[in-house]
Order: structure tokens, then sequence, then C-alpha cells
């Protein structure tokens, strides 16, 4: 009999929810983690209205909020020169009239505890080598303990790649280039004191090089997160002082604000970055988060991608179980059936996981593909810029095309 019913690979937000989402309703759920929790991470951490029905649903909402988050009621778009177009996130989202800033490390903290929580075995310090197959089928997986370096095996007859980005079960050697040497992207990020953004707004800028935000997170500490191109990056050597100098202080209110920042901790960094849509499995292998896609940032939706994309391979898993019949969200392991984890079983999973995530993602993803065309392009950026600023409701339609459209949901209090 396997050790598991499902190993999930990575604990961030996609695999916490579905290790959460399946271990709540009875699943023998192992969560391996290759990091030591809490762990800083590259990210906007910037928390949209749309995450919130998911983490009502994962049961971490409020704790969230008192965690001392900090709310964000607009969204600001600034040209290089300084021109800024506002909109109100009440006109962009169905789910609140505000969004919240909250570290990463403390988010996945509490959703790691939480999956433990609710029942799910939570391992940190395991790296996944690579998957174990049975008939051509997936039946666990070998790993290295990194406390005492010895290999480890777990079974199981459904694995989920949470891994992130770069996931080794996912990508080929070749796929993790991310496009052509010289022409590539690269994001940074830390914490600082010393700026302030305008009240309860998250501040994108654009500049020659790319864009990026700032955004309040707890502790008065403020979120910078930027993109720029390859090309910039080696022409300050990787140093993240002078990648700034030589890109965001190119948008006039960024310079302004950043005049007195100083860094708290360390910076971060992460690269070549590829964005839109990869696979949703390998080898019969669930793909959920970055390992199955990476929409673009300036779209501030990558989180409730991944929570949303782990709720869903638990859903399909659980109507898989039911023999294509959607699942109760009351419904408990192994659902209406008690049939054997087949190889079909897993195809009936990709199936449902698959038509799931189209229905959701697919036309947003779209959406943000050509919205990245304008973001890397100063000729016109410069037009899209000049365009919103005459229409400023446009860019309420836009940014809320970059977000599900679900039923309207009632706001925490």
């Amino acid at each position: 009999m396997p050790d598991y019913d499902a190993i999930i690979i990575g604990g961030g937000p996609a695999g916490s929810a579905a290790a959460i989402s399946l271990a709540s309703r009875g699943a023998r759920a192992l969560v391996l983690e290759k990091k030591k929790m809490p762990q800083g991470k590259l990210c906007g951490e910037f928390i949209t209205p749309e995450c919130f029905p998911s983490l009502e649903r994962l049961g971490v909402m409020d704790q969230m909020l008192a965690a001392g988050a900090t709310k964000i009621t607009q969204v600001s778009l600034i040209a290089a020169n300084g021109k800024a177009v506002r909109a109100q996130l009440s006109n962009m989202s169905n789910d609140s009239p505000w969004a919240i800033g909250l570290s990463r490390a403390r988010f996945d903290q509490m959703l790691f505890d939480r999956a433990r929580n609710a029942g799910a075995e939570c391992v940190e310090g395991i790296a996944v080598k690579n998957c174990l197959f049975d008939d051509g089928h997936p039946g666990g997986v070998e790993a290295l303990s990194l406390v005492d370096g010895k290999r480890v095996t777990f079974k199981a007859p459904i694995i989920i790649d949470a891994s992130g980005r770069n996931s080794r079960l996912m990508l080929g050697k070749s796929e993790r280039n991310a496009g052509r040497r010289g022409s590539r992207l690269y994001a940074l990020k830390a914490h600082l004191t010393g700026v302030d953004p305008a009240y309860e707004s998250v501040e994108l800028f654009f500049f020659p090089q790319g864009y990026g935000g700032l955004a309040r997170v707890e502790d008065g500490l403020v979120n910078l997160c930027f993109i720029v191109d390859e090309q910039t990056l080696k022409a300050a050597g990787g140093n993240p002082s002078e990648v700034v100098d030589a890109s965001l202080v190119n948008n006039r209110l960024a310079r302004e604000r950043l005049r007195g920042a100083q860094v708290v901790g360390k910076w971060h960094s992460a690269g070549p970055l590829t964005f839109g849509r990869k696979r949703l499995a390998r080898n019969k292998i669930i793909a959920i988060g970055d390992a199955s896609g990476m929409i673009d940032p300036f779209t501030g939706t990558g989180i409730q991608i991944a929570l949303r994309s782990g709720e869903m391979a638990a859903e399909a898993i659980f109507e898989a179980l039911s023999d294509g019949t959607p699942a109760s969200t009351h419904e408990r392991w192994p659902a209406r059936s008690h049939r054997s984890h087949t190889g079909s079983l897993v195809d009936s999973i990709l199936t449902c996981y698959s038509r799931l995530y189209d229905r959701e993602f697919t036309s947003r993803m779209k959406t943000a593909g050509f919205l990245r065309v304008a973001a890397f392009s100063p000729t016109v950026a410069s037009m899209f810029a000049s365009v919103l600023t005459r229409a400023p409701g446009l860019t309420s339609l836009i940014l809320r095309a970059t977000r599900s459209g679900g039923k309207p949901a009632t706001a925490p209090n």
C-alpha cells in the first residue's frame, strides 16, 4: 500500500493550497519543501482581492489580516515622465474593494502551517530529485534529505509538482534558458525603509529598461520588486543598487520615491524569466503554480493563480474519484468511488484539471501577453500611457481583463 494518497513537491502557496484542500477532506497528503520555512521570496507581495475567496476557503484569511497586512485600495500606473493613471480596485474586482500587502515569508508560513494543521504531513529540508514510475505511471519520488544527506523514498500514486518556474520535473534542460541570450528578463526584490508610496496604493513604474512597483507590507516596510532586461543587469555587474540606478530612477516619480531608501535584509533575484502557460503535466505528474506557467507580474495576480491552481488540482482529484461528477467541497476521501489509483484515474484527473485551468486562466494569460508588448517597448508604452491618461476608465477595464470574472463576493470586514 502506498505511503500517501498524494505527494506535493513544494510548500509555497500552490503546494500548501493543494495540501489543505486534500488533507481537510481526508486524503493522506505529503508536502516536501526543499528549504526551511519561513523564507523570503522574490515577489511583489501584492495579495489581490481575487485571492480572498481562496484564502477564506483555505481557512487563513482572518490570520492574514491579523498578521499586520496593509490595506491597498488603488493601483497607480506611472509613465517614465512621472504622469500617473490611477485605478480604484473597487472598479477592477468583484471580490473586494481592497487588496492587502503582506510579505511572502509571513504569507507562505501561515499557509504551510495551515496545511500541517489540516492533516497534511509537511516536511522541510527535502529536495526531490526524481519521480519513481510503476509501469509508466507515477508511484512516488526519490529525494535527498538536506539535513543528513541521506536518500529517501516516498510512495504515492498522485504526484503534484509545485516546485516553481524551474521545475526539474516539468522542464527539460534546454527549456530553462528562457530565450535568446542578451534579450532575457530578470527580476529583483528588496524590502525598504525611508520610502513613502502613495496612501493605500500600489505604484507601478515604467521605464525604458522594464517596470517595477512599490507596495507597503507589514512592519512599516515597503516592497520594491522590478524587472529589467539582461543588458541592464550585465552592465551593472549584477549589483542591485547599480541596477536600480540604471533603470528605475529613469522614471521621474520612482527617482523621487527612492531618494532616501534603505534596504532591510537582503536582495532577492530571479531569472531568466518566461511568462505564459507552460504545461499542466509531464509524465502524468500534475503541475500547479509557477510550474504550470507564470502570468506577467504587472497583473498582480500570480499568487491568486498559485492558490487557485492548487485548489483546482485537488478538485480534479476528487472529481475523478467521483467518476467525473463534480464533487462537493464537503466530500471526503475517497469520495463516492473506491476505485483504485490506476493510470486511467490519473488521466481523468489531468483531463479535469486542464478543463478547470483553461476555463479560468487561458484568456487572462493571453491578455497579459498582449500588455507585455507595451510594457517592454518604450515607444508603445509611451503611446499607451498617453491614451490611458486621456481615458483613465480604460485602465480599470484593461486590468480587470487580467483577473478572473467570478461571481461577486462579499469583502472581508
